[in-house]
């Protein structure tokens, strides 16, 4: 199946009962986030503040970003987990690092890269315009859809979500970009 839906479109189209939540699901997240998040920080959702332990040691705040994180009600329990364990994974390597004075964006550790990198549309402050969603794959309990992450009309990027059926409703499980 193949879906032809934009965030700044008006136009309306029906789906098969499952597919549809699906598709509105993903569509939700992706407005809210171009929309709403986005324009008004970059990193928020995604770069948490540092915490100072001792003279010499910085990590990021795991629990501002954990409520953050909880926030967002698109992702299920197990992505935010996902989530927090990756800042946890880029804190314990942080914290093999002396420190003279607060990291600088953009430091290079390894475990800690993805952050310079937005995790859901891509780039690293491009101004994205919209979305689109390609395709839509689904079995019984999960789905894949595949999002086109827009500036202006050429496609940036694309995003990979994997959905989970979570009750009666589906929750985003994954987003990887595919850079081609």
């Amino acid at each position: 199946m193949t879906y032809a839906i934009s965030c700044q479109s008006s136009e309306r189209k029906s789906y098969a009962s499952s597919d549809s939540l699906v598709v509105e699901t993903v569509s939700k997240f992706y407005q809210w986030y171009i929309n709403e998040a986005y324009p008004k920080s970059t990193s928020h959702y995604q770069v948490p503040g540092y915490k100072k332990l001792n003279e010499t040691t910085y990590v990021f705040d795991l629990e501002e970003y954990r409520r953050r994180i909880n926030t967002i009600d698109y992702f299920s329990e197990g992505y935010k987990e996902k989530l927090y364990a990756r800042l946890k994974n880029c804190n314990l390597e942080m914290r093999k690092v002396k420190w003279e004075y607060e990291p600088e964006p953009m430091f290079n550790i390894d475990a800690c890269n993805y952050l310079w990198g937005n995790l859901w549309v891509g780039g690293q402050g491009e101004k994205i315009t919209g979305f689109k969603i390609d395709k839509v794959a689904e079995n019984d309990k999960q789905a894949e859809v595949i999002v086109l992450i827009l500036i202006g009309d050429k496609v940036f990027v694309r995003s990979k979500a994997l959905l989970s059926k979570i009750g009666r409703e589906y929750k985003i499980e994954d987003i990887a970009l595919v850079w081609d």
